[in-house]
């Protein structure tokens, strides 16, 4: 099932943050009520205002969902099991019972009045208490899953205020308010929080024993050195393994968990890869630290965030010539 979270802005990553009261291992807490977290305020009444003006008819038990949200939030070892089972019901709800319910009122509306649009505000899409409480806590279970993956330093007690004042109508922060905070959050706060934290652990990765840096900002290395008279170039395709974690330790990408190497040309990867691949021979293994501006820069990619530099371990297993390449096809 798609995400059902209302702010294209939770799709990028965030800046980990530590903050007081009870960690989950994202950095995730239940925060301070004395203590306005405006992020996690802005989160929840942007996600309450958008499904409250979005889908009317979805009149959820807000404290379930909040509840929901925050278990899911605080899941210290995930909730794989948990988060598939709600979105079983999601889908379930989603894809047949609300449809067909609101094409049944949709029909009754035109019969009474077919000049006027069908006006869903009174309309309650859920047939009993029951319902209402399954699926108001599967939503919840899924939005926290989603905004614990989101990697944002979030404060479960101001997500929760958000969510059930924004569906109330009461939010401190109007819809507008909240959307423009998280931008502002994604496109100036966060870049400049993770370019500031990027070059801090760079300068300490530096210090480490057998680390080379180029003229570029790469930091490399070799923990093995494999074949050294037969090293890539750009232009060629290389056979490897690797790994690729945020500097908070976190895995992002990893052949080795999807149980099987890649091929790819280096002049089609980032810089960094480009560049790195270069100082070690077939057979080798190395360690690359990145820069953000070798990587993916200001933009970010998935959940790498804006300015976010990376660290890649990789074994070079073959090097292919270009023209080798064409000749196998």
């Amino acid at each position: 099932m798609k995400k059902v979270i209302y702010c294209a802005a939770l799709l990028c990553a965030a800046v980990m943050v530590s903050c007081g009261g009870k960690k989950a291992s994202t950095g995730i807490c239940v925060g301070d009520e004395s203590t306005l977290d405006s992020l996690s305020y802005a989160i929840g009444s942007n996600i309450g205002w958008g499904i409250s003006g979005e889908m009317p008819e979805m009149k959820f038990d807000w404290e379930a969902l909040s509840n929901s949200t925050e278990e899911a939030l605080l899941a210290a070892d995930g909730n794989d099991a948990e988060h598939q089972a709600a979105i079983a019901v999601l889908q379930a709800f989603f894809s047949q019972e609300r449809p067909n319910r609101m094409t049944e009122f949709i029909g009754q509306q035109l019969q009474a009045d077919s000049t006027q649009q069908p006006d869903f505000s009174n309309f309650d899409i859920f047939n009993n208490e029951d319902e209402r409480k399954n699926v108001s806590k599967a939503y919840g279970c899924d939005l926290g899953t989603n905004l614990r993956n989101s990697r944002m330093p979030i404060q479960t007690y101001w997500v929760k205020k958000g969510l059930v004042e924004a569906s109330a109508g009461t939010a401190t922060m109007t819809a507008d308010d909240s959307q423009a905070y998280i931008q502002n959050y994604f496109m100036t706060v966060l870049p400049t929080q993770n370019a500031e934290a990027s070059k801090a652990w760079l300068a300490e990765v530096e210090k480490e024993k057998g680390v080379q840096k180029t003229e570029s900002g790469l930091l490399y290395r070799i923990e093995r050195a494999g074949d050294e008279t037969l090293k890539p170039v750009a232009s060629d395709i290389v056979n490897v393994d690797y790994e690729g974690t945020l500097r908070d330790g976190s895995v992002f990408d990893s052949s080795y968990q999807r149980g099987e190497p890649i091929e790819f040309s280096l002049q089609g990867v980032i810089p960094g890869w480009t560049e790195g691949l270069q100082y070690v021979g077939k057979g080798g293994k190395i360690t690359l630290w990145i820069p953000a501006e070798l990587a993916y820069g200001q933009r970010g990619a998935g959940s790498i965030g804006p300015n976010e530099a990376l660290k890649f371990v990789v074994e070079l297993h073959d090097i292919k010539s270009s023209s080798q390449a064409e000749d196998e096809e």
